[in-house]
């Protein structure tokens, strides 16, 4: 494969969870992609860490990373409220992010509102059936759904899956199937057309990376983007690749980032 550039998901690839700890010999791989000519840039759909904060901790962890770097599904979340004028949403997600949320201008209504525009579901540490119970009242009365991602499962800080916003959602979506749901983050095809177009890099040009086939590299491919499966993230099990069809399947499978320089097929 002769992809001349990278999109590349964080967590599972170049850290294992939500703890940041680089994973061994991705500080170093991510370093030389410059000197082997790739240009690159990370496709995130963290909502756990501010964009500068996520970029920070990459920095702490080793990894030369500027703010130029990050594709965020935060940022595209927040353009498409811009441009459907809300301003009133109910954020289900982490207490952190609230305070963005009010500096990207933004009000965020109480939980005991009986009404807010858009809800929107990010990963939640705390996430709380009582919350997703007013979510689905808001939903009831008119309000929107803007998911943050997609993602089905995150892994935290001690390496233990917990749901993702894609399960939330997809149970909110069955309780009101009338819902108009929009998704910010991947699979959805606005962040990898924005990673590519800051890189000036045509789909067929391009390799996505990550470690989640079911959501990051099905749409990567939907745009003709070659894929990659890492093993060391959240699907150590290549068999897991069973529940995909042969279109869907990754062109590469790696245990981990660094072994891209090896060019192994899958």
């Amino acid at each position: 494969m002769t992809q001349r550039f990278y999109l590349i998901d964080i967590e599972g690839v170049l850290v294992p969870d939500k703890s940041y700890r680089p994973l061994p010999g991705a500080v170093a791989w991510l370093a030389g992609l410059a000197d082997r000519g790739i240009g690159w840039r990370l496709v995130s759909n963290n909502t756990t860490h501010r964009p500068g904060d996520l970029v920070a901790a990459l920095r702490q962890a080793g990894f030369t990373v500027e703010p130029a770097h990050l594709i965020s599904a935060l940022t595209v979340g927040a353009a498409w409220l811009r441009e459907q004028g809300v301003q009133r949403l109910g954020w289900l997600g982490s207490a952190k992010l609230r305070e963005w949320w009010q500096a990207q201008g933004f009000a965020l209504v109480d939980l005991a509102a009986e009404r807010c525009e858009v809800v929107v579901l990010g990963v939640h540490p705390e996430q709380r059936i009582a919350d997703l119970d007013r979510a689905l009242a808001w939903l009831q009365t008119g309000a929107a759904l803007l998911c943050m991602h997609r993602n089905r499962f995150w892994l935290d800080a001690a390496g233990q899956a917990r749901l993702g916003p894609g399960a939330w959602a997809a149970a909110l979506e069955t309780a009101v199937p009338h819902v108009r749901t929009v998704t910010a983050g991947k699979p959805e095809p606005t962040i990898y057309r924005l990673a590519l177009d800051s890189l000036g890099a045509p789909p067929q040009d391009a390799l996505f990376i990550s470690d989640d086939p079911f959501s990051d590299l099905v749409g990567a491919r939907r745009l003709g983007l070659g894929t990659v499966f890492v093993l060391s993230g959240k699907y150590p099990d290549r068999q897991v690749l069973a529940g995909l069809p042969p279109d869907q399947q990754p062109d590469l499978i790696v245990e981990q980032v660094d072994q891209l320089t090896e060019n192994r097929r899958a």
